[in-house]
């Protein structure tokens, strides 16, 4: 079946999007703002801060790979914004099972289609607050 951007879920929220690698991070990007989000982008850590200091929308969700230290940003960033949700992505489908299996973490695979990102992006943002605000969860 082909793909119709009806097929893939649509938001408003504001997504951070920190990826060191420019063209998983511009498709990304471009996918995402198709189904109707609002795009930050970051290449790193200093990036990613600048981003959420410099702009006035409420960040709901940090999408990070997990090569660009991401697992160590989002821990850092919750500790100031509590209720991001946190989506980890990586090319490697080794390290994303391990820390699927090991953490319990939400991960998306690169290379991804519309479909996968919409709906992975989806999930994470429809978590409920109070579960975000669990202390050590990344949902």
């Amino acid at each position: 079946m082909p793909f119709t951007q009806s097929v893939a879920p649509r938001g408003c929220e504001t997504i951070l999007l920190v990826d060191a690698d420019p063209e998983p991070r511009k498709l990304a990007a471009f996918m995402l703002g198709k189904q109707g989000y609002t795009i930050l982008e970051a290449r790193n850590r200093a990036e990613a801060y600048a981003a959420l200091d410099q702009t006035s929308c409420d960040v709901q969700l940090l999408l990070v790979d997990v090569k660009a230290r991401g697992w160590e940003l989002a821990e850092d960033v919750r500790q100031n914004y509590p209720r991001l949700r946190v989506l980890f992505m990586c090319g490697d489908a080794g390290v994303g099972a391990k820390l699927v299996r090991e953490q319990g973490v939400p991960f998306l695979r690169k290379p991804f289609t519309m479909a996968e990102i919409a709906g992975k992006v989806r999930s994470a943002l429809d978590v409920p607050a109070e579960k975000v605000m669990t202390a050590g969860t990344y949902l």
